[in-house]
């Protein structure tokens, strides 16, 4: 096997493929496959729950294919000068090289790779930025603790002809409807490794606007069809917890305030909150919230904004870290944070937003 690339193209490709790639495997499935046929170069990773395939254009010179490893392959070919580097295979070896520089690299045995069965099956087309866009919202509540593997997913459901996307850590849970979007499954849920989405977010950022990203489903697996790469995963075998139960019809206090001053002082008041166990306290007035973080080994940081606030005067206090992952998943200049006190789950949402949603538990402070 023999080609020549562009530099930044092939470390895009290889990245991607080797994100995927578990430290736990050795031998040939802790490499990347790289199969050339004509000018086209499909480059391949696996921990064989999660699948990442990238198509190229490259100059091809020798079709083939060889298993490289993951990660120094990555390295090497990133630290080469910009240009069209040429990679060729010979025995046991792979040769990468740019002008002077060349690395030789040993190879695995393209017999041993895991066999991978292609994608096949109906498609289903989802307009892209929807479809990212709610991820984007979603993923980061999901956990990623492998103990609770139930809650290293999320879960794709349906409410008429909409798609629901519901993710959760048992700390904060968000919820994006994606109207006019049915079929991926029909009435089935589907629970989908937040890692693998986590490529898919990844692999549509360079999308057009008016792109569509395919859908493929299995008994066992999901495949997602991204622009030149194909992403498909597993699905999460077991029944996903009734979360939605868990949001209130209303609250009695409702806080009014721009995105950005409020996401500034919280990152100002997230400086001092080092470990696991710091918080943030919020104290709502009519038309202020101060904003407040005391450490005994680093100090205190105070704030105060201006915000509409409706309500009985109220102290609440939240992970740092959690309120600015839902503050930034909102859509638009304002957003709104509802609250019946300081014990039970907070709402963050934008206003009149019916499609997302972000609760979140408070923490409990002396």
């Amino acid at each position: 096997m023999k080609f020549k690339s562009e530099r930044d193209l092939l470390v895009e490709a290889l990245s991607a493929a080797s994100r995927v790639v578990a430290t736990r495997l050795i031998g040939a499935s802790s490499g990347i496959l790289l199969s050339l046929t004509g000018n086209e170069l499909t480059v391949t990773g696996t921990d064989l729950d999660i699948t990442v395939r990238t198509h190229v254009d490259v100059i091809g010179l020798e079709d083939g294919a060889t298993v490289v490893p993951a990660r120094l392959v990555v390295d090497a070919v990133r630290s080469l000068e910009a240009g069209a580097v040429t990679i060729a295979s010979h025995d046991e070896n792979v040769e990468v090289s740019l002008g002077r520089a060349k690395f030789s690299l040993r190879t695995f045995s393209v017999m041993d790779y895991p066999n991978l069965p292609p994608v096949s099956g109906a498609t289903t087309q989802i307009v892209a930025q929807d479809l990212v866009q709610g991820l984007n919202q979603v993923v980061r509540a999901a956990a990623n603790d492998d103990a609770r593997p139930l809650l290293t997913g999320v879960l794709f459901t349906h409410d008429n002809e909409t798609l629901r996307l519901i993710a959760t850590d048992s700390y904060r849970l968000a919820v994006r409807d994606v109207p006019g979007v049915a079929g991926i499954g029909g009435s089935q849920d589907l629970l989908v490794p937040a890692r693998a989405l986590q490529e898919l977010q990844r692999a549509a950022s360079s999308l057009p606007t008016d792109a569509q990203i395919g859908v493929t489903l299995t008994d066992a697996e999901i495949c997602f069809l991204v622009g030149s790469s194909t992403i498909a995963s597993r699905l999460i075998d077991g029944n996903y917890p009734s979360v939605l139960q868990l949001i209130p019809a209303s609250y009695p206090n409702q806080l009014r305030i721009a995105k950005d001053t409020l996401l500034t002082s919280l990152k100002r008041a997230k400086l001092l909150a080092k470990d696991s166990t710091s918080s943030v306290r919020l104290t709502m007035r009519e038309k202020s919230v101060e904003i407040r973080t005391q450490s005994i080994d680093t100090g205190d940081i105070e704030d105060n904004v201006d915000a509409d606030f409706l309500g009985e005067e109220l102290t609440i206090a939240f992970n740092p870290s959690f309120l600015i992952d839902g503050i930034e998943a909102v859509v638009g200049d304002e957003v709104v944070l509802e609250m019946s006190d300081a014990v039970r789950p907070a709402m963050v949402h934008g206003v009149d937003d019916t499609h997302f949603r972000y609760l979140l538990m408070p923490v409990r402070v002396q």
